[in-house]
């Protein structure tokens, strides 16, 4: 492969954005395994996994064709391709058309439809709602806009063909109010950025004790509902284990991030893994369930 054909592939890459749609892959497939209680068909996991991935970049795209001037503004964004023009913004707009399209496709014949209308809705709620009308408004862009973020759970519980009942609004809560916490421990690191840019984020609007007050309310929020969670969709005694012990450590985290004794970015990676984790344990739970019927 030729030098420049290479930077080409490594600038899309980047535009992409893969790393924020971990997220996406640590959701999804738990909800598949608890939506039926059982290991969905290999190819169908596969399928919805491509399909929601590409939806997630056609939206992180878009959105970087939006924010474009005031990615310039920020140490962090300075070097999106967009911004240095490796990629231009036409290329960028076709680019996200093409993976929003064929993502979607892909759900709606390969997995199920309403899947595909989820990832779609949650598509369009990210790129119009968050982007154009939130992020620049209001300090609880990220309490509203953290919707699109918890649709994984949505697409994967009902890509096995399983309707939407209590059990997926909740693991849809769980990441909802995950959310903003993770978010704004990031935004206290970032805050100068955030305010070059003119970007109205909790922590440049209000205090660190206030912001931590905040960030210590949706954890503690976090981890009720990680509880509720456990005899709705009838976990047993390895979610509840993992469940308390991380939650715990979660409230702990945020108290110490209040308190000074850790940095904003400690939480934030800490909350990460407390999501996987937390995931993780349903799949472990169920598996550990079905071994001992």
């Amino acid at each position: 492969m030729k030098s420049n054909e290479a930077s080409y592939i490594k600038s899309y890459l980047k535009l992409s954005k893969l790393r924020v749609i971990e997220l996406l892959l640590v959701t999804t497939v738990p909800s598949m395994v608890i939506s039926i209680y059982g290991m969905p068909p290999i190819s169908l996991v596969i399928y919805t996994l491509i399909g929601g991935t590409l939806l997630a970049i056609s939206a992180n795209v878009m959105n970087q064709v939006f924010e474009v001037e005031t990615d310039r503004l920020m140490k962090r964004t300075a070097d999106r391709p967009i911004v240095t023009g490796e990629v231009t913004k036409a290329n960028g707009v076709l680019y996200s058309i093409f993976t929003g399209l064929v993502g979607f496709l892909i759900l709606y014949f390969l997995a199920t439809p309403l899947s595909s209308y989820i990832a779609i809705a949650a598509n369009l709620f990210y790129v119009f709602i968050y982007t154009l009308i939130l992020k620049p408004r209001t300090n609880q862009n990220i309490v509203i806009g953290g919707a699109s973020g918890a649709a994984p759970v949505l697409i994967g519980w009902t890509a096995t063909g399983t309707e939407l009942e209590t059990g997926p609004w909740v693991l849809f809560l769980l990441v909802f109010m995950w959310t903003p916490a993770h978010f704004w421990a990031l935004s206290i690191e970032n805050k100068s950025d955030y305010k070059n840019a003119q970007f109205p984020m909790l922590p440049i609007q209000e205090s660190y004790k206030r912001t931590c007050i905040f960030i210590g309310i949706y954890s503690c929020s976090t981890v009720l509902i990680s509880l509720v969670a456990a005899p709705i969709l009838q976990l047993g005694i390895v979610y509840l284990f993992v469940s308390i012990f991380f939650g715990i450590n979660l409230m702990y985290k945020a108290f110490n991030l209040y308190t000074g004794k850790i940095k904003p970015l400690n939480y934030f990676v800490f909350s990460n893994t407390y999501l996987a984790v937390i995931f993780i344990s349903i799949v472990a739970d169920v598996f550990w369930t079905l071994r001992n019927i």
